[in-house]
Order: C-alpha cells, then sequence, then structure tokens
C-alpha cells in the first residue's frame, strides 16, 4: 500500500514559513540574554537557522510538478507516435478487406486514440507478427502493404516503454520529494512554536512589545495578538 501523504500543519506557504522562521530566530537572537533562563541557548538559534535553510534548499512543490509534466509530455508524444505507426500498419489491411472484416479485426488495433499506454504496448507487441503474413498477400500489397509498415513498431514500443517508466519513475520521485517537504515543513513549523512560547511566555506579562515580537502572524490569527501592559501606576 502506498504510504499517504502527511499534510502540513500550518497555514503558511513554505516560502512564508522560512522567511517567518528567519524573523523569529533574529528575535530569539536580539533577546537572547534574557530568555537563558527560558532554556535557550546560542547553539540552538544556530541550529534553528540551518534547519530553516535546509527547509527552504528542499525542492518546491511546482518544481517537482514540472518534473512530473514533463516526463508526462515526453511519453504523450511517444504514445501518439505509437498510434500513428499502429494506424499505418493496419489502414492497408482495412482497405483491402474491409474495416469488418476478420483479417482487419485480427490487428485489433480498432479505435487505438481511446486505448491505454499498456494497450497500446501490447500492440506494438503483436502487429508485427500478425502483419507478417500479410506481405505476401496480393490484395495486402494492391493497397500498399510493404514491410516498412512493421518495421519501426519494435523500436515505437521500446521509445514508449522507456517513457512510459521514466513517468512512474517521476512520479514515486515527487511523491518521496513532497512526503520529505511536508514533513520538514512540519518539524520547522513545531520549532518555530516552540520556541516563540518561551519568548512570548518571558515578556507577556513584562513587556508587551518584545513579546509581540513572538507573536507569530497575528494578522491571521487576532486571538493570538498582545495586548498593550496596563500603565505602571
Amino acid at each position: 500500500m502506498k504510504a499517504k501523504t502527511p499534510t502540513r500543519n500550518g497555514s503558511f506557504a513554505d516560502a512564508d514559513l522560512a522567511a517567518d522562521c528567519d524573523d523569529r530566530a533574529n528575535s530569539l537572537e536580539s533577546c537572547l540574554n534574557e530568555l537563558k533562563g527560558e532554556g535557550m541557548t546560542a547553539q540552538m538559534i544556530t541550529d534553528f537557522r540551518k534547519e530553516t535553510e535546509s527547509f527552504r534548499q528542499l525542492p518546491t512543490d511546482d518544481s517537482l510538478l514540472k518534473l512530473v509534466t514533463t516526463a508526462v509530455g515526453k511519453r504523450d508524444d511517444a504514445l501518439e507516435a505509437a498510434r500513428s505507426g499502429l494506424r499505418r500498419a493496419s489502414q492497408p489491411i482495412g482497405r483491402a478487406f474491409g474495416t469488418e472484416s476478420s483479417e482487419y479485426h485480427s490487428f485489433a488495433v480498432g479505435e487505438v486514440s481511446r486505448k491505454t499506454v499498456t494497450e497500446v504496448l501490447n500492440l506494438l507487441l503483436t502487429v508485427p507478427s500478425i502483419g507478417t503474413p500479410y506481405l505476401q498477400d496480393p490484395k495486402a500489397i494492391a493497397e500498399g502493404y510493404t514491410a516498412d509498415r512493421l518495421t519501426p513498431l519494435p523500436g515505437l514500443y521500446q521509445t514508449l516503454f522507456t517513457l512510459e517508466g521514466q513517468v512512474g519513475k517521476a512520479e514515486t520521485t515527487a511523491e518521496q520529494a513532497t512526503r520529505t517537504r511536508v514533513l520538514a515543513y512540519n518539524a520547522l513549523n513545531t520549532k518555530c512554536s516552540a520556541y516563540c512560547a518561551r519568548g512570548y511566555d518571558h515578556f507577556v506579562e513584562t513587556d508587551a512589545s518584545k513579546a509581540k515580537l513572538f507573536v507569530r502572524n497575528p494578522a491571521s490569527h487576532p486571538d493570538t495578538a498582545v495586548a498593550p501592559l496596563p500603565p505602571q501606576v
């Protein structure tokens, strides 16, 4: 069973998460002396920055989609070339014996434009042997049936088979990379929130301006905004 791709545990876009983590790292660094009592260290901030940068360097969803669509585009071009080759290999038989004849039906090409990749691959393997006897048939020869209608089919098979495999590899690569990116997103987002909680908890009772440095995305989550401290008496 294919592993289920995890979901992101936050509403930030990937690039926005990295930018937010950069901002929070700067805030943690500027308040480090005050946050040592909360267990923050310079090494923790350094590692946080490294994790953010590593996340930023992971392949993006757009680049992964391009990887797959490029492979699919090449495969589809090969599929159309194969369909054309099968039409060329069977059309003279349809003209010679009729498209309702057993001779034509033995090729099983039919509505080749509707056939799947697997079906087309199977036809590319079977049509050469089916068509070879007709190279000696006068009716087929009269309709232009020659060996050059059959000889391209093995090459078309190999090309389509190879490119279909590349589609599968691209999809697997994209799925694995997406899973890696989402897991990295979740770990980084969780760490950022945990570090911000230390800063917010430390300052919320004493310094509203510094506490705000550790409120994540307050515009999207007004309930997390920090209210000003009452005036001191």
